[in-house]
């Protein structure tokens, strides 16, 4: 029986189906050195301090201040030091009345004292400083907890582990943490065009590049994305390419043949290997070309041949998904206006996907795009912080005007 599936349905509707369709992998425990750009799978509370104890944040004296409250320039106090405590130390005992302890960035404060005077503000021996200025009880004291404090919720699940929550979770002392497994998504490239990217050039031959290069926005999204071999336009090749792939596969991806014409095969594929067929061409340009099938949980993506198509349907469509089988929270990029200062000047019958980086123009945000964008196009992408959406129906884009754009930022 023949399928029934949706046909140039919109960008929103491709990308709400799209997450509507995944869910995130399961979790596995790793070590917090291999832990980075992974996603937390559970929340993290402190069980301790950071820093547990009050320190000193430079290298001084810790003194009481009610020894020094008569002090100043005219008036200088003079105290014994009794002696000092370096980092990773602890005073063998606090001043007392009179006195002062040596004291280096980052040791504990002896216990009594509730003042640290900087070297540069005294004078001194090594039997004793002179102090010449009052200051008030904690002065240049990080307090226990200043950082994170016992119970404190720090992270989140879902939160994705950057450089900084690594070091806090260092700071509290897990060695191992949970995350989420990497989705394995397995990549075919299909074509007669094609050829591995060490080949050389023959007539009519391209090389594979739109392959690394979906691989490599893969990886940094945090898949395991895997390249297969390049597979011929012969639909019995490519059925089979795609059910090998689908073995310990979440998502396999296949890029070329997913158009209309008789040499464009996935379609016809995926229709023989009884998939779901979930959807057929998106209204936008460059990546109208997209086709979304799952079969036993296994999503399938049928991608344009053309690289800058491929990666615009990545983008619009498929990263929210993606983000979320990660396990991420946030999986919708952050939308922001920005100006068109040069305007654009092609009409947009089904919507358009612009790759652009953001540039500040005296206090305004600017979309600063190539002019001339093909869909067979790759340096577009090169520098790309921002995707420009122009809504389906627009025509021409005067110089000033604004649109949304994704922000590729987080």
């Amino acid at each position: 029986m023949e399928q029934r599936y949706p046909t140039r349905i919109s960008m929103e509707e491709g990308m709400e189906m799209l997450l509507s369709a995944v869910s995130q992998i399961e979790m596995e425990e790793v070590h917090l050195l291999d832990a980075s750009g992974r996603v937390l799978a559970c929340d993290v509370a402190a069980m301790e301090d950071i820093p547990p104890f009050d320190r000193s944040p430079l290298d001084g004296y810790a003194v009481r201040s009610a020894d020094i409250t008569a002090a100043g320039k005219d008036s200088p106090v003079t105290l014994k030091v009794i002696g000092e405590v370096p980092a990773g130390y602890v005073a063998a005992r606090g001043p007392g009345e009179g006195e002062a302890v040596k004291i280096l960035t980052g040791a504990p404060i002896p216990e009594g004292a509730d003042v640290v005077v900087r070297y540069e503000d005294t004078s001194f021996t090594k039997e004793a400083v002179t102090l010449y200025q009052s200051m008030p009880s904690g002065s240049n004291i990080v307090k226990a907890g200043e950082d994170v404090r016992s119970g404190q919720s720090v992270m989140s699940q879902g939160d994705l582990l950057n450089p900084a929550r690594i070091g806090v979770l260092a700071g509290l002392g897990y060695e191992r943490v949970a995350v989420y497994k990497k989705p394995v998504v397995r990549i075919i490239s299909t074509g007669d065009e094609l050829v591995p990217v060490a080949d050389k050039l023959s007539p009519g031959k391209i090389r594979n590049s739109s392959a690394y290069m979906l691989r490599a926005f893969l990886q940094d999204w945090g898949m395991d994305a895997q390249l297969c071999k390049i597979v011929k336009d012969d639909e019995r090749s490519i059925r089979e390419a795609i059910e090998a792939a689908r073995i310990g596969a979440d998502c396999v991806i296949t890029t070329g043949g997913a158009s209309a014409s008789d040499r464009d095969l996935v379609l016809p594929a995926l229709e023989a290997l009884k998939a779901k067929i979930m959807f057929w061409k998106v209204q936008m340009k460059p990546g109208m070309a997209t086709i979304a099938a799952q079969k036993e949980g296994t999503l399938i993506l049928g991608l344009s041949g053309n690289p800058s198509a491929a990666v615009a349907a990545l983008f619009a469509l498929c990263l929210p998904a993606f983000r979320k089988m990660c396990g991420r929270r946030d999986q919708q990029l952050p939308m922001v206006e920005v100006t068109l200062p040069d305007g654009f000047e092609k009409k947009s019958p089904g919507g358009r996907v612009l790759p652009g980086r953001l540039e500040i123009r005296g206090t305004t945000p600017c979309f600063i795009t190539q002019k001339r964008q093909t869909n067979g196009m790759i340096s577009p992408w090169s520098d790309c912080n921002l995707i420009g959406i122009i809504p389906k129906g627009s025509g021409p884009l005067e110089k000033g005007c604004v649109i949304r754009a994704y922000s590729l930022a987080t």
